[in-house]
């Protein structure tokens, strides 16, 4: 079962250009990319707050059906 920060990672790729390293400039500025990260969540939240919350939500039963159902070796869930 993949990690949840394999998922993050790979989301972030997908909305950056390529050949864009932002995990170098992450480890070169943290404060700056830590601000920005806060200032973006901020302004997604006030603006589709509730969207955000059903995706993650729907995210997260899927990822424990997933864990559950690997833990039991069945399908129960």
């Amino acid at each position: 079962m993949a990690s949840s920060a394999d998922y993050a990672d790979d989301f972030v790729d997908e909305l950056m250009p390529s050949g864009f390293d932002w995990e170098r400039l992450v480890r070169a500025y943290p404060l700056p990319a830590l601000v920005l990260a806060a200032l973006g969540g901020f302004m997604l939240g006030r603006q589709r707050g509730p969207v955000v919350v059903s995706a993650l939500s729907s995210f997260a039963a899927t990822q424990v059906t997933q864990g559950v159902n690997s833990l039991l070796g069945d399908e129960i869930l």
